[in-house]
């Protein structure tokens, strides 16, 4: 780039903006957990809800890291295939979000398998909802930097296209590729995730006859008195 050229080139890291950028998609995350907290409960107390959305944020949070570390690495790894470190961390949240949510519900599913059927005393510590640290995050994202590596060029054209209206503007095209995008892509992740990752109901069932419904899902148990 010449003297007295300005960059267009988009940096995820970049100046105060990149860094007020992160907490603020933090804050986001937040608000599209609570969101659905707001309408969806399921029967789950605040602090059950508080437990799975901290496994959520936890995960999420790491996987940020990673798609930090790995926008720049893949921009630097296929630079001559064009793309910025924005568009980078666009096409990691995306397929994060849409393919890697199956594959880490598949992997959950046959960890699950695997551990019941192998050390079936155990399976209670392993089982979903109870609140353990796996490699289960790792491992899908293993996948996922495989599959974007393989498929670089294709979704190199697709980010092109998506960020393509705010090319001319970094600074917009980092708010667009880190706030708007998560926001929408990790409130779907969070709302899918955590239907199967909330903690199930313990070994002694109640009778459905027992349990009243309210308009948004909550689960209250019926006084019967000494009848």
């Amino acid at each position: 780039m010449e003297r007295g050229e300005i960059s267009t080139e988009c940096y995820i890291l970049a100046g105060v903006t990149g860094k007020v950028t992160q907490f603020v998609l933090f804050l986001c995350c937040c608000a599209a957990l609570l969101l659905k907290w707001s309408q969806f409960h399921d029967g789950r107390d605040f602090f059950e809800f508080l437990m799975d959305s901290s496994k959520q944020l936890l995960g999420a949070g790491w996987i940020h890291v990673l798609n930090l570390l790995f926008a720049k690495k893949l921009e630097q790894q296929f630079e001559t295939s064009g793309g910025d470190e924005c568009d980078w961390y666009w096409i990691n949240i995306v397929v994060d979000c849409t393919f890697g949510v199956g594959v880490t519900y598949i992997l959950l599913q046959l960890s699950m398998r695997f551990v019941q059927s192998v050390i079936p005393e155990q399976a209670d510590d392993f089982r979903t909802g109870e609140y353990r640290v796996n490699g289960i995050t790792d491992a899908g994202k293993g996948l996922m930097v495989a599959f974007m590596a393989v498929g670089h060029s294709p979704l190199l054209g697709l980010a092109g296209i998506a960020l393509a209206p705010f090319a001319a503007s970094p600074n917009l095209k980092l708010l667009v590729a880190m706030i708007a995008t998560p926001f929408c892509m990790n409130a779907l992740q969070f709302w899918v995730t955590d239907n199967f990752i909330k903690k199930k109901g313990g070994m002694i069932e109640e009778d459905d006859d027992d349990i009243e419904l309210d308009e948004r899902g909550g689960r209250t148990k019926i006084d019967h008195g000494d009848l």
